[in-house]
């Protein structure tokens, strides 16, 4: 099989695979079931067919609107296909679970289930100001299970960081837990939801102690630089809510795709307290 064509199954699977995201990002919220009840117009309520729910061609031959109700489809859907076919494929020369990890199919595929989870999680939290336990408690354990195997079956490691994972998963859940509980009663507002700290969790039982360190620095930088801009350019107002979920996202990605010695290196005396 020639590179063109493996990297076009690639992009097809995470297309097709992003369209199950999005009915997981619309209905799980709802608490409607995303595996046994069929796909549906939530205009018309109407049963889609087959070929109705092709990624993005689907979209684009009916001209993003139902073929029942006629009513627009949202281009977002397709959006998320795309991003899904984009982030495989970048799975595809990421680091993986630590910065000496061979890039293995079993490491890509890793991958792929993180950044489903990663999506999934950024949109929720956007559309519905939540990052639901359901996600980040078996985003979690899905770390920690294959970064054990991974060292165990793949790498046949004898060294495996699996107490350091978990302790990364602990260190996250109570430490912002107790941290938040502080700053409410200092303030009476919650430092961060409850969410964000078991999604911070789940970032440790990714990436372990230092992918956690560097996943809380990234996460707090880039939301400094947006809402510096949202007010500079009058897009955000001192009242207004920014959920944080989708910027600890981000940066789970980014250290999952580059590493977090990269990270470490490339942000230097932000790091300030390594140097002590």
């Amino acid at each position: 099989m020639s590179v063109s064509a493996f990297l076009l199954q690639v992009a097809i699977l995470g297309a097709c695979v992003g369209s199950f995201l999005n009915v997981v990002i619309y209905r799980l919220p709802k608490n409607i079931s995303f595996l046994f009840k069929r796909s549906y117009c939530p205009n018309c309520n109407e049963k889609l067919k087959v070929f109705d729910l092709a990624p993005i061609i689907s979209w684009a031959l009916l001209k993003a609107k139902c073929r029942y109700c006629r009513k627009l489809i949202s281009i977002r859907y397709p959006l998320v296909e795309i991003t899904t076919a984009f982030l495989f494929l970048l799975c595809l020369e990421s680091n993986g679970f630590s910065d000496t990890s061979s890039n293995t199919l079993f490491v890509i595929i890793s991958g792929w289930v993180l950044v489903s989870y990663l999506l999934v999680l950024c949109l929720i939290d956007i559309d519905e100001m939540i990052l639901p336990d359901s996600l980040t408690y078996t985003g979690s354990a899905f770390g920690l299970i294959l970064m054990f195997s991974h060292n165990l079956f793949i790498i046949n490691s004898s060294d495996n960081p699996l107490i350091e994972h978990v302790v990364a998963f602990l260190i996250a859940i109570l430490g912002f837990s107790i941290f938040s509980h502080i700053v409410k009663l200092l303030i009476k507002k919650p430092a961060l939801g409850g969410g964000d700290s078991k999604l911070f969790a789940m970032s440790g039982a990714w990436l372990g102690i230092d992918g956690l360190e560097v996943v809380i620095v990234l996460s707090f930088l880039i939301s400094a630089v947006f809402v510096l801009f949202g007010f500079l350019f009058g897009l955000l107002r001192r009242s207004d809510y920014i959920p944080f979920g989708p910027y600890i996202c981000f940066s789970i990605l980014l250290v999952w795709i580059l590493g977090s010695q990269f990270w470490i290196e490339a942000l230097g005396d932000v790091f300030w307290w390594r140097y002590l």
